[in-house]
């Protein structure tokens, strides 16, 4: 009965913590630790059965959400490139969006949308200061590297909310087998 009951709190509790990646916090990593927690009340509880999840169950969540981390990582990376961005214009894209992602977060107060507004402008902004920090590149040489950097960094942040998904479907799973 505590196994059912914990693997109910843990589907409906993870669901919310998977969409937690739209917004920017570590959705993933949360899920990760939450099946952790239940493992663990388990174990005190009743001692004598084998964990929800187990060891496997943990070893591929924590690959699936290492992937996904470089994925939304460089993406907004890949983005600019693709948009013809130099290395420092690369670079930028990938630091704005970190920096863009935390600011919008805290200006714009409705979830998901201030965080993937805010990395997106910020990745936009920093693959084009990036790129006007070159010798006689003019402004309308950036544009279409800031508006790579910005989809890339759009479709990182969605990427990472479909690698949480699978990470939760794939522990929920285990909680009930």
């Amino acid at each position: 009965m505590l196994t059912i009951a914990l693997g109910i709190a843990f589907a409906l509790i993870g669901a919310i913590l998977t969409l937690t990646s739209a917004i920017g916090l570590p959705g993933t990593w949360l899920v990760i630790g939450l099946a952790g927690i239940a493992d663990l009340v388990q174990l005190a509880w009743r001692q004598d059965e084998e964990p929800m999840f187990g060891v496997w169950a943990f070893v591929i969540a924590i690959l699936i959400a290492a992937i996904a981390e470089l994925v939304e990582f460089l993406a907004g990376a890949a983005g600019a490139k693709a948009g013809g961005a130099s290395r420092r214009g690369t670079f930028g894209a990938v630091v704005g969006g970190f920096v863009g992602g935390l600011i919008g977060t805290f200006v714009i107060l409705i979830p998901l949308i201030g965080t993937l507004v805010g990395a997106a402008l910020g990745a936009a902004t920093g693959a084009l200061v990036g790129e006007l920090s070159r010798d006689g590149v003019k402004i309308k040489e950036t544009l279409k590297p800031a508006t790579g950097a910005a989809a890339g960094r759009v479709a990182g942040t969605i990427l990472k909310l479909g690698f949480a998904a699978a990470i939760w479907i794939q522990l929920v799973i285990c909680a009930f087998i």
